[in-house]
């Protein structure tokens, strides 16, 4: 039997690839009859194949027999749909579906999802281009009325199958609809129907269903979009029970479960996930103005949920990222801002990915904002972002990373600022200095500061004097007194040498060796100074206005100061904490800084100051202070040239001095120095030594 089906097949199969039977179909010749042949042909086909399927078990026909004779079927298969109008396969299709063998209607199924992909537009048009031999591809790009009238009947056909109690077949249903709708994305009234049936059975009882009803509920409503409206609440309802009541099984299941659990609960979790993302994506981009009354549990959905915020699966990530972007760009700003404000006390909970989302979110939401909206939402903005500058101070057990976290933060002010006027940001500014110098510990001495919101708002300064530049160089002002007092500040020193006087007499001989060591930092300390530099250089570098903020007060005040900094050692513990600047980083800020500061002064009265505080850096014992005061003296002539060379009779003594230095560093960067100034000024200097 198996063999003489063989031969059939091979025979049909030579039939309809006959050169005669193509120029029937071309002609249109008895098209109608040959069109019905063909429906019959294919429903015969299938039904055959779904036979030798179901006996595959019950005979003794060998393998590579059996494999054959349905691959030849196959062949049959896609030869006879790629000249069936659309009206003939889709009766076709009808028929197969009332089969009484549901086992049938899965295969038929699976057939339509397979002939609606394979007739791609893209790839219709092209073959169109090259080859004009027959016009039923154009038939498949513009649906006529009696092809409309089927496929409208084939939809309802699947519809049905949708309730239906067998699972696999409710499965192959919904994937044709989801197929359906992508490939024909026209304002059919059938979808609307389909959307209803397929929205019903969203829910935690399957998973497998409800992941791909999740699928093809979005691609329906990216095909109805307004006309979905009516299904949006149950579709919200059903999506946020499913997520939430998965969300509570992965959380108690996973304690207990073993490895094969695990894998089972990792692969439903990516498929649903992944499938509630993109329902999100389709509603939010469709309907995202009348997703109010879902805000709150879609924002929560998307900042506090680790599916949705961890990023470990790059294509989750992609997909969550979309949703986030597009409920900021498609959903009014006083609908978004609220549930998005009110969702920070469950991010801090939530720990550092949820509070770098909410930030990241909040800054592209400023983004979008018009002027109006700019002026009446600021004040709560910046409250908020007030708030979490806060949480370095906090470090709740929940975050990981704080530097990330500050980071996004000061990424969503500096995002709010640049939409600020003048007269709305000063006082938000100010409000900022208060913040930071308040007193956080009850009973705390008048005066005292918090290191841990100083580094925190100067990380902030940084990035406002970054992006604002010459605009926000006058508000340094505001700032001169506490940068003195916090590169000055000794007490950490004291603290250190009153711990060492407590020690034990075995560490005695380690204190003597630290007699130069009372001027060490904290790692907040030396994590704060290193902020305020990067500040001051900044405001330096931007300090080109007409008024400037670096005159000769100003300077005079923080020269020694800045100074200082040459002969501050760093923590013991510094390589260990990679997110604060080395003592290179620092070394680097210190050149950087002083030289600035030279240029912007830009008089030789202020440079006589500086070079004489410089060069009295030459003469310590530390080594490092040495080579940094020398390369300051070298960014100096580098920077100033000509100019500095009347500094030469001042500069000449200290030079003798270090290039009979015992440290090749040091006597190697002063003969750098030597050959400059010699460059420079045209003479040998050697004889003045």
């Amino acid at each position: 039997m198996f063999m003489e089906l063989l031969f059939a097949m091979q025979f049909i199969l030579h039939k309809l690839q006959d050169p005669e039977f193509s120029f029937k179909l071309e002609s249109r010749e008895d098209s109608h009859d040959i069109q019905r042949t063909l429906g019959e042909l294919m429903e015969q086909v299938v039904s055959l194949l779904q036979l030798i399927d179901s006996r595959r078990k019950h005979t003794s026909v060998p393998v590579v027999i059996r494999k054959e004779l349905k691959e030849c079927m196959r062949t049959v298969l896609r030869t006879i749909t790629k000249v069936m109008i659309p009206s003939a396969y889709f009766r076709g299709i009808i028929k197969l579906l009332g089969h009484a063998d549901k086992n049938v209607g899965k295969k038929t199924l699976g057939l339509l999802c397979e002939t609606v992909k394979e007739r791609d537009t893209t790839k219709i048009k092209l073959k169109e281009r090259r080859e004009k031999k027959s016009d039923s591809n154009s038939l498949w790009l513009h649906l006529d009325e009696s092809a409309f009238g089927s496929f409208d009947e084939m939809c309802s056909e699947i519809v049905q199958l949708v309730d239906d109690s067998n699972t696999s077949l409710k499965l192959a249903a919904v994937s044709a609809l989801e197929v359906l709708a992508n490939r024909f994305p026209s304002n059919y009234s059938i979808f609307s129907k389909c959307l209803a049936s397929v929205t019903k059975n969203i829910g935690p009882n399957n998973l497998a269903v409800t992941s791909i009803c999740l699928r093809t509920a979005g691609a329906l409503i990216n095909v109805l979009g307004p006309r979905a409206l009516f299904d949006l609440p149950r579709i919200m309802e059903n999506l946020l029970k499913t997520s939430r009541d998965f969300s509570l099984c992965l959380a108690t299941e996973t304690k207990y479960s073993d490895d094969n659990t695990s894998i089972r609960l990792s692969n439903s979790k990516e498929s649903l996930t992944l499938s509630i993302l993109v329902t999100l994506e389709a509603v939010v981009d469709k309907l995202g103005g009348f997703l109010n009354p879902f805000l709150g549990d879609i924002v929560e959905l998307m900042v506090l949920h680790p599916e949705y915020t961890l990023g470990s699966d790059p294509k989750l990530k992609a997909k969550a990222d979309v949703v986030r972007r597009l409920v900021i760009e498609k959903i009014p700003v006083r609908l978004v801002l609220p549930p998005l404000l009110k969702v920070y006390s469950g991010a801090v909970k939530s720990g550092d990915s949820s509070l770098v989302i909410t930030f990241e979110m909040l800054s592209n939401l400023v983004g979008t904002m018009d002027r109006s909206s700019v002026g009446g939402y600021h004040a709560k903005i910046f409250d908020m972002c007030l708030l979490a500058l806060d949480l370095r101070r906090q470090l709740p057990v929940s975050i990981q990373n704080i530097d990330v976290v500050e980071k996004s933060v000061i990424n969503a002010m500096i995002a709010l600022t640049m939409k600020l006027t003048e007269t709305m940001f000063k006082p938000l500014f100010i409000k900022c200095i208060e913040w930071a110098e308040s007193d956080v510990e009850e009973g705390a001495s008048r005066g005292s500061t918090n290191t841990d919101r100083a580094i925190s708002f100067y990380g902030l300064v940084n990035k406002l004097a970054e992006n604002h530049r010459s605009l926000f160089v006058p508000y340094f002002k505001y700032l001169l007194e506490s940068c003195i007092r916090f590169l000055t500040d000794a007490e950490d020193a004291k603290n250190v040498a009153l711990m060492q006087k407590k020690k034990k007499a075995k560490l005695r001989e380690a204190n003597t060796n630290a007699k130069e060591g009372n001027s060490a930092l904290s790692l907040g300390k030396w994590h704060l100074r290193a902020l305020v530099l990067s500040s001051l250089h900044k405001c330096f570098l931007y300090d080109t206005g007409s008024l400037k903020f670096l005159d000769s007060s100003n300077f005079q005040v923080l020269l020694k100061p800045i100074v200082s900094q040459l002969v501050v050692e760093s923590p013991n513990s510094l390589e260990e904490h990679s997110e604060i600047p080395s003592v290179k980083e620092i070394d680097d800020l210190l050149v950087a800084c002083t030289g600035q500061m030279a240029v912007t002064a830009g008089t030789d009265l202020l440079w006589k100051s500086l070079n004489h505080e410089v060069l009295m850096q030459t003469r310590s014992e530390k080594v490092r202070t040495r080579v940094l005061g020398l390369r300051i003296v070298k960014n100096l002539l580098e920077n100033l040239k000509e100019e500095y060379l009347v500094f030469l009779p001042e500069i000449i003594p200290f030079l003798g001095e270090l290039l009979e230095d015992v440290e090749l560093p040091v006597k190697s960067l002063a003969q750098d120095i030597l050959k400059e100034m010699e460059s420079m000024s045209g003479e040998s200097l050697r004889q003045y030594l």
